[in-house]
């Protein structure tokens, strides 16, 4: 087992980064750095962290650049082959990592192993792999005895392999930073099966997560701020544009044409101005247009998984 790295983006932690970081220097294997990129931070997080653990590598944003942008500059700093991501309120037991790491040694083409997460906000176990809904929301796996092949992991907590992130990387980029946040897991995920890598659900790698979690975030769209709701309309659209084929395009078109207008039909009813507030939306994926078909082009000519074996993580009820 290889030495490994962890890194994390804080913005405006306080009130989660001691016990995060507590958990990570009690593993059983002890992290060999940390690199925390803090995102403008001003409720004292960044100056508690210098202080408290000077042994942190401190990044320092001067605004909060987003999930995408702030994991991307904590990752290219770290310099082991084992990268753990995490979110500051997510605290890992203290075999999660050794757990973590046996599967990813195990098998040269797994690229992210993700856990067994206790989420606080709904007082339930999850399995944090996920698979795909044709609109491209998660849907978490019931199982959660034995480890399990996912498309994907979440976001708030990743084990990678470096050799995959370097491997799925464009333009320098492991996250998608104009995704900003929301999404950006699925994206590189896709990306991933894609080039070949899998992900794994490894159930003895165990975690807290006090966030809401996963199943009240996707049942509670419509009453998110219209700032994060923008960049999730339009970070769905990017991620079909850039990793969908023909044929999987084909298979998610009837969900979309009969979805989509429900979706804003919704967004409609719970508020005609917020509707309008959100229609900016399509103005981004417009823009971001001819970005996203340059990420389409670098992905797709290097593709080595067919449509169909993409289409076997989708879960279409």
């Amino acid at each position: 087992m290889g030495r490994f790295s962890v890194a994390l983006a804080n913005w405006n932690g306080s009130k989660y980064i001691e016990r995060c970081l507590e958990a990570l220097y009690a593993q059983t294997c002890v992290p060999s750095e940390v690199v925390i990129v803090d995102n403008g931070s001003t409720d004292g997080s960044r100056e508690w962290i210098a202080a408290q653990y000077p042994q942190v590598k401190l990044l320092i944003n001067k605004s909060n650049e987003g999930f995408a942008a702030g994991y991307n500059r904590a990752i290219a700093a770290c310099t082991h082959d084992w990268i753990l991501i995490l979110n500051t309120d997510v605290f890992v037991e203290e075999g999660f990592v050794e757990c973590a790491l046996v599967a990813l040694d195990n098998a040269p083409r797994v690229g992210a192993v993700t856990g067994r997460v206790y989420q606080q906000g709904t007082k339930e176990w999850l399995n944090s792999g996920f698979f795909l809904r044709p609109q491209m929301r998660t849907r978490h796996s019931i199982k959660m005895d034995g480890e399990e092949d996912v498309f994907g992991c979440s976001g708030a907590l990743i084990l990678f392999r470096r050799e995959m992130l370097e491997d799925i990387a464009v333009e320098r980029q492991y996250f998608d930073e104009c995704y900003f946040s929301y999404g950006e897991d699925v994206d590189l995920a896709w990306r991933a099966r894609l080039l070949g890598w899998a992900s794994r659900y490894v159930p003895d790698a165990r975690a807290v997560h006090v966030g809401s979690g996963a199943s009240e975030e996707r049942l509670r769209f419509v009453d998110k701020p219209i700032f994060l709701q923008r960049h999730i309309l339009k970070n769905r659209y990017l991620t079909i544009v850039k990793n969908a084929s023909a044929l999987e395009a084909l298979c998610l078109a009837p969900f979309w044409l009969l979805g989509e207008p429900l979706v804003w039909f919704v967004l409609f009813i719970r508020g005609p101005r917020r509707c309008l507030h959100l229609l900016p939306a399509l103005g981004d994926a417009a823009r971001l247009l001819p970005r996203a078909l340059r990420w389409r082009r670098s992905i797709q000519g290097r593709r080595t998984v067919s449509p169909t074996t993409i289409l076997r993580y989708f879960r279409w009820i």
